[in-house]
């Protein structure tokens, strides 16, 4: 094995690494995002979810890790640049009204900005795992 291919490997295993604490940190946000949504009968809480972004190619469902990190180690191993991207939502119809209507009551359970807030509460948290996790490829 030729030492630009040696590089390349653990290149890749740190943009694994930086996927999977991706992952870790999209995974977080929607459980507090869903938390925090407000309550009626359930759907826009149920309706979270996560959908991974390798070089503009989108991955959700089952199997998305799999395949997302599968696009990514290729991009990785054929010298390619690799942009990863998460992105968390909540799939109702009135899923954005009901995040920015900040004037309404939610007698239930909940609050308004229930994606924002979170994110920017945990975010230097979430950039440290994503840190942590690509520094060591994936083995936090």
């Amino acid at each position: 094995m030729s030492m630009d291919a040696k590089i390349r490997g653990a290149k890749a295993d740190h943009v694994e690494g930086g996927l999977r604490g991706l992952v870790m940190a999209a995974e977080d946000l929607l459980g507090e995002a869903a938390r925090r949504a407000p309550l009626d009968e359930g759907t826009l809480r149920a309706s979270g979810a996560i959908t991974l972004i390798v070089n503009r190619q989108r991955f959700d469902g089952p199997g998305m890790m799999a395949a997302a990190i599968a696009a990514a180690r290729a991009a990785t191993l054929g010298g390619l640049p690799v942009t990863i991207e998460a992105e968390v939502s909540f799939n109702t119809v009135y899923a954005a009204r009901q995040h920015e209507e900040t004037t309404w009551r939610h007698p239930r359970a909940g609050e308004a900005k229930y994606l924002e807030r979170p994110l920017l509460e945990r975010g230097d948290r979430y950039r440290e795992v994503i840190r942590l996790s690509a520094a060591k490829g994936g083995s936090i």
